[in-house]
């Protein structure tokens, strides 16, 4: 870089004769200068190699010191909870959604679209160093192997550092004050019970189509604010400190939404850069609670079931009538899933009490999500299975149905069941 100018006038050049004159030494031979540069090109070369090894080596290091950061993490809850959760995660996401919050669009989209165009280049020019060396071709192959193994060790890393911990805090339901204990079916029945009765009476204030099924009657900027205000209100409405990030993003519409029902999701985080995103394209009724959930994750809550309750208390507590109705529907059909398994009888008495607006939406989702029961959402079941028993969640994707617990504790608390 040039530097800038000091405002000194620069010293005169004494003018003692021809020998104060400054004179560029010629070299012996025109080629000489040629020479020393071609000298020097492999030793920059192998200083370049060398820092390239050195950079590859400390980033491959990161994937052993990520896991036992897990390791660690897993029975000091407290600690992660004031140094992680509250500390240094709190921060880092301040940061990142202050950059990424007020994008419009899904900027996780646009990366993972980038993310592609550069695999591709990577692999041509892989293939074509390999047939130019193919003496040496399996070389070329450990090289780029090994600058995979490096980036994928970086990913795995930040992914640590951006959220994955947030899984081994202390649980929100003792956060809250609420204690989850053993409960007996008849609880459970009472809790179903009070759901549908509150969804009824919820969705005669909503709207609907032509056909009968819940519509919005808000634009989704204005529920995803919403949504969002919902989130950080719980602070001040349970005497916590616990959602203020909530209110420095917004859940944003996914356009290839449609190929997220494909993989069985109606929203994700990308932790990467602490973004929610709402898969529009799922019946209206679920994008609010859909919203408080991944809100809920930006928050630095990972656990599925704690991310459902959270949802459910924002929406439940929320003036937006739509809000209310979103998770009341969401805890409804946990509560109702896991009653079935235990009293089929109680959840078919339970069924015949809604009303046709609640049954026509019911109909509605299901009719949906069996359109999308493709051997890819299946795969990506099981993968999302696979990754939340990874991260102690050993029900895996039942352990979304977990809120009920949480669910029956709050409810008890009120008196209410």
């Amino acid at each position: 870089m040039r530097p800038a100018p000091s405002g000194r006038e620069p010293t005169p050049a004494p003018s003692c004769g021809r020998n104060a004159l400054w004179k560029r030494p010629m070299p012996s031979s025109p080629s000489e200068e040629n020479r020393m540069t071609v000298a020097t090109a492999p030793k920059q070369n192998k200083i370049m190699k060398r820092g390239a090894v050195i950079a590859c080596t400390i980033l491959t290091l990161l994937t052993p010191l990520g896991l036992l950061l897990i390791h660690w993490a897993r029975d000091h809850a407290e600690t992660v909870e004031r140094l992680y959760s509250r500390g240094w995660y709190h921060g880092m996401a301040t940061v990142l959604t202050a950059i990424t919050g007020g994008i419009p669009f899904s900027a996780m989209e646009v990366i993972l679209l980038l993310l592609g165009i550069v695999i591709i280049l990577f692999l041509f020019f892989w293939v074509r160093e390999a047939i130019r060396q193919r003496g040496r071709w399996w070389l070329v192959c450990l090289k780029r192997l090994w600058i995979i193994a490096s980036a994928a060790s970086a990913v795995f890393f930040w992914f640590i550092l951006t959220g994955d911990l947030n899984y081994y805090r202390i649980p929100v339901g003792q956060s809250l004050g609420l204690s989850t204990e053993a409960t007996d079916v008849e609880t459970l029945r009472s809790l179903c019970n009070l759901l549908a009765e509150q969804a009824g009476q919820l969705r005669l204030q909503c709207g609907e189509d032509a056909q009968g099924v819940f519509a919005s009657a808000v634009s989704y900027t204005e529920l995803a604010n919403t949504a969002s205000e919902a989130v950080t209100a719980l602070d001040e409405i349970y005497g916590v400190q616990l959602f203020d990030l909530a209110e420095r993003t917004r859940p944003k519409a996914m356009y290839f939404s449609e190929v997220m029902s494909y993989i069985q999701l109606t929203g994700v985080i990308f932790p990467y850069i602490s973004e929610p995103n709402i898969n529009v394209h799922q019946p209206a009724y679920g994008i609010s609670s859909t919203m408080c959930h991944e809100l809920s994750h930006i928050c630095g809550f990972m656990r599925e079931d704690e991310a459902n309750f959270i949802s459910y208390l924002a929406c439940y507590n929320s003036s937006s009538v739509e809000l209310q109705y979103s998770g009341t529907m969401m805890a409804l059909i946990h509560a109702t899933n896991r009653l079935y398994r235990y009293d089929s009888t109680a959840w078919q008495e339970i069924e015949k009490q809604l009303p046709m607006g609640v049954l026509r939406d019911l109909a509605v989702n299901s009719r949906y999500w069996k359109k999308y029961e493709t051997p890819v959402g299946e795969t990506a079941d099981r993968w999302n299975d696979a990754y939340l028993k990874a991260n102690d969640q050993t029900d895996g994707v039942q352990s979304y149905g977990r809120m009920v617990d949480l669910l029956i504790a709050f409810y008890r608390a009120q008196g209410a069941i």
